[in-house]
């Protein structure tokens, strides 16, 4: 069923990513109308997200944001599609790197470099990172149910060289990279909530304790790389600019939880300039310290 289900839409998958930009986009005008009004997907997890992170918003306000992310996650789905036929130099038109000398004077330096960022406007389009710098790029995934789609997707993500490796490798594999003393760039998206038999790490989110994962910070401590953020901005439909922060030059000098929580600061502050695109549709504080089967590790700046 994998195998049907994938050979009947890759077709027209090929064909719409051939599209002019703009009947993309009116492409996605209509899977918006489909998905908000008539199927309703996930407003009530969006709705309930959204008055967590922003308590003082009217529920008028929250719907038309609610609106707005949906928005945004048929177009950030267009965008993926688009990407199967999309050149280097059409996504850079696109995907503006604003501060790279940033990372230049890190490979001046052969400092390795984890890079944490978030489901805040467009991830998928990061990978254009490819060829700008001289690191090898390494990316974690979460792999799709479908064998299928999820080849099709790696192909996509490594079309510019990016080596892709799933959540599941990916320690094992980002330590022997490391100890081999590869000049890699490791990219994380570092807001993944995780599920209640998995969560034990709390911080602090929009105000509310949040189940996070440790693994960029354990990872950078570990070996000592630097560590910084990448913020992604969308600046009009389909075209983005994404900047570096320095979150810390030398990971093992830092405190338990400050790049976690430095982190979580970062992104924050990010969404909260642009909340409708960020990935409000998965339930994000589904876990608590009361109902997980661990014995929890708390941020210190978590109040219970």
């Amino acid at each position: 069923m994998q195998a049907i289900a994938f050979y009947l839409f890759y077709p027209l998958l090929w064909f719409i990513s051939k599209l002019p930009a703009r009947l993309t986009y009116l492409l996605s005008d209509f899977a918006f109308l489909i998905i908000y009004y008539l199927i309703g997907y996930r407003k009530k997890v969006i709705i309930s997200n959204l008055k967590v992170a922003f308590p003082e918003k009217t529920d008028i306000e929250l719907k038309e944001l609610c609106k707005k992310t949906t928005q945004h996650f048929c177009d950030s789905f267009i965008e993926v599609i688009m990407s199967m036929s999309m050149s280097h130099k059409e996504m850079l038109n696109r995907f503006e790197y604003t501060n790279l000398e940033l990372i230049h004077q890190f490979r001046a330096q052969n400092r390795p470099i984890v890079v944490m960022f978030g489901h805040q406007a467009s991830y998928e389009w990061t990978m254009c990172l490819d060829g700008l710098v001289d690191y090898k790029i390494i990316a974690v995934y979460k792999p799709l149910a479908n064998k299928y789609f999820n080849k099709l997707i790696v192909d996509i993500r490594q079309k510019f060289n990016s080596t892709m490796i799933t959540m599941r490798e990916a320690s094992n594999s980002i330590s022997n990279s490391l100890i081999k003393g590869e000049m890699a760039m490791y990219g994380l998206v570092a807001d993944q909530s995780p599920a209640r038999y998995r969560a034990q790490h709390f911080t602090t989110f929009f105000n509310k304790t949040s189940a996070v994962f440790m693994g960029s910070e354990k990872l950078a401590k570990a070996h000592d790389t630097a560590v910084v953020y990448l913020a992604v901005e969308k600046v009009k439909r389909g075209y983005y600019q994404a900047t570096f922060q320095t979150i810390t030059e030398h990971a093992a000098q830092t405190k338990d939880w400050e790049i976690t929580d430095t982190f979580f600061d970062l992104l924050e502050k990010q969404i909260r300039k642009q909340p409708e695109y960020y990935l409000w549709s998965h339930k994000r504080w589904k876990a608590t310290p009361s109902n997980i089967k661990r014995k929890p590790v708390l941020s210190p700046r978590v109040q219970l």
